[in-house]
């Protein structure tokens, strides 16, 4: 009956603003809230145990770090930013330095705050600050977010994400008092490859700080993001559109997303400062994520809790949000820990905090020279094509290195779990549909023993 009524919906959605339709969708809508609703799944808010979930935090360790220096952090009047500038407060540090673009007063007062308005793109500006403030640890968290945004802006988005990302850890570097550098990154970012925009510059950010690790002058860290429910845009859109429009559009029914809360975002930052290490850019993420939630579902009990007759519409993947699923992303060989922000390669890696609630775990190698050069290319491009094509053609002559450095019986592994016929058939999906990743793995394990292993599946390369 739910699969009749997703039909149905799809077919109507284009024609919303019809009055018959309208007046279908919405009688559609109730009755998808009726079986939901018989399913249990929304009698409380779907994300009500994420919002509570609490992190642990070595307190008295990062206060030892933190004492009597100085803190920076990008992005500071952001959602994070000022969730980050709020536990650090708690500690007994000297000074915090705010900076970002944005010319606004901070929510939180308190003398120890410095607000400089600067724009991470600007190197030289950027230079001058660390010049002047001398920090001795870096949180940033200044980025282009909104994934959509990302694929009309492409040339902003990679300037401030890649650029910007480069010219805090080069200012860093070059600081000669910076002791640690910790990023925010994405979990979008576990993927092998990706040619989104937005996900491409979160993971050309991770191999960035990566290869500088190597240097071992600063330490660098990272923390992988899910969907932060406290400025999520799809919570944001989905509230806004219930509260003021006629109707709320999802992009497809079974989209699921993981979620944590910006407290949680937080505390993985600073427990980033306690376990990063000499020569690696370990990244943090929450072990325990809790079950996905289905944008449907939260929309449906927006719709419910706000007593309002009004329907859902479909309206497809937008451009950012296109990429499928690929299964060989996931352990199977470990069921139990299955965890969408982390890929089998990183899985080689994977630890845990003293608590057990925090995965840490570090990319696969890369050339430095290789990383280089692709940031060189950036360098150069100017508009919105050169910007796309270095990104993504960058992305993949970097993955191409890793892979063939690798173990390559992961790479095995990583085949035969992401392209077995009846899991294909369910999806409705062949191995193309994941995009050049596939071949490049075939291509890695070309001329040894382990090409064997996969042969029997290169008929499910198209």
């Amino acid at each position: 009956m739910i699969e009749e009524i997703y039909k149905r919906i799809w077919g109507l959605s284009p024609l919303v603003k019809s009055k018959d339709s309208y007046a279908e969708l919405t009688a559609l809508t109730k009755e998808l809230i009726r079986l939901y609703d018989l399913q249990g799944r929304l009698s409380e808010d779907p994300f009500s145990p994420t919002r509570q979930r609490k992190l642990s935090l070595p307190v008295e360790k990062i206060n030892e770090l933190l004492k009597d220096s100085t803190c920076l952090i990008t992005g500071g009047l952001g959602c994070v930013g000022t969730s980050l500038l709020r536990e650090i407060l708690q500690f007994d540090v000297k000074q915090i330095i705010l900076l970002d673009k944005e010319d606004s007063l901070s929510p939180i007062s308190d003398p120890r705050i410095d607000h400089v308005v600067c724009d991470v793109r600007d190197f030289n500006a950027v230079k001058n600050v660390f010049h002047k403030y001398r920090p001795e640890y870096v949180f940033h968290t200044a980025a282009q977010r909104d994934p959509g945004y990302a694929e009309s802006h492409i040339q902003e988005t990679v300037s401030t994400n890649v650029i910007g990302t480069l010219n805090i850890v080069v200012a860093s570097e070059e600081s000669g008092t910076v002791k640690q550098c910790i990023f925010s990154s994405t979990g979008k970012a576990s993927r092998y490859l990706t040619e989104e925009i937005y996900a491409g510059t979160k993971k050309l950010c991770e191999f960035i700080l990566g290869t500088y690790a190597l240097k071992n002058n600063v330490r660098y860290g990272m923390v992988r993001f899910t969907h932060i429910l406290d400025n999520s845009l799809m919570n944001q859109q989905l509230m806004n559109e219930c509260e003021k429009d006629d109707f709320i559009a999802v992009h497809c029914p079974g989209k699921f997303v993981t979620a944590q809360n910006v407290k949680e975002a937080a505390y993985l930052m600073l427990n980033a400062l306690i376990y990063s290490e000499d020569k690696h850019c370990n990244f943090l993420l929450v072990r325990n994520l809790e079950w996905p939630v289905e944008s449907l579902e939260m929309a449906l009990y927006y719709i419910k809790r706000s007593g309002r007759a009004m329907p859902v519409t479909f309206m497809g993947n937008p451009i950012g949000y296109t990429e499928k699923f690929f299964r060989g992303q996931m352990d199977w060989a470990n069921p139990q820990e299955l965890n969408l922000l982390i890929n089998v390669y990183e899985q080689r890696y994977r630890k845990y905090n003293h608590d057990n609630d925090i995965i840490i775990s570090h990319n696969s190698p890369v050339d430095e020279g290789v990383v280089e050069k692709v940031l060189n290319g950036i360098k150069r491009a100017t508009g919105e094509n050169d910007n796309k094509e270095c990104l993504v053609e960058g992305l993949k002559e970097i993955v191409r290195d890793s892979l063939n450095r690798v173990d390559r019986q992961d790479t095995v592994h990583i085949l035969n779990w992401g392209l077995q016929q009846k899991f294909l058939e369910v999806e409705k999906a062949k191995a193309s549909d994941y995009g050049p990743i596939i071949p490049m793995m075939f291509e890695s394990l070309e001329g040894s023993a382990y090409y064997k292993q996969v042969e029997n599946l290169l008929y499910l390369k198209v």
